[in-house]
């Protein structure tokens, strides 16, 4: 059963889990890169969190999802992955923010236009 990862995941292999995430062979840094093939019998899993995309047919038998079920996981493991907080929901989903800089300030999204400043020629992003 193969999924596809869509965001970048921990390995979580036996090496790694026995090295406390300092990596395997494979994946040195435990990161499982965006696009990597998963060949799991739970590679469903990773479909149904919104993490993956079935790459064959017996993993979308076992995710029974239909592609709306998938593209709402998908977007929901964005808002995770961004660390979006509920009150935020509405403005990520909206594009006027895409995340947070590490002050916990909104990160200014593609449809941020009460970000701007129309008096600023520069384009500079005023958050």
């Amino acid at each position: 059963m193969k999924a596809k990862t869509l965001l970048i995941l921990g390995c979580a292999c036996d090496t790694c889990r026995e090295n406390g995430g300092d990596g395997c062979s494979v994946y040195p840094d435990s990161r499982i890169p965006i696009g990597t093939i998963i060949d799991n019998p739970e590679a469903w899993l990773l479909v149904q969190m919104g993490a993956a995309v079935p790459v064959d047919e017996e993993c979308e038998q076992a995710a029974n999802m239909t592609q709306h079920q998938m593209d709402k996981a998908q977007h929901s493991q964005r808002r995770a992955s961004a660390g979006i907080h509920p009150d935020d929901f509405e403005a990520f989903d909206a594009g006027e923010i895409d995340g947070y800089y590490p002050d916990g300030t909104c990160r200014p999204g593609p449809n941020a236009s009460h970000f701007r400043d129309d008096d600023n020629e520069d384009g500079l992003w005023l958050p």
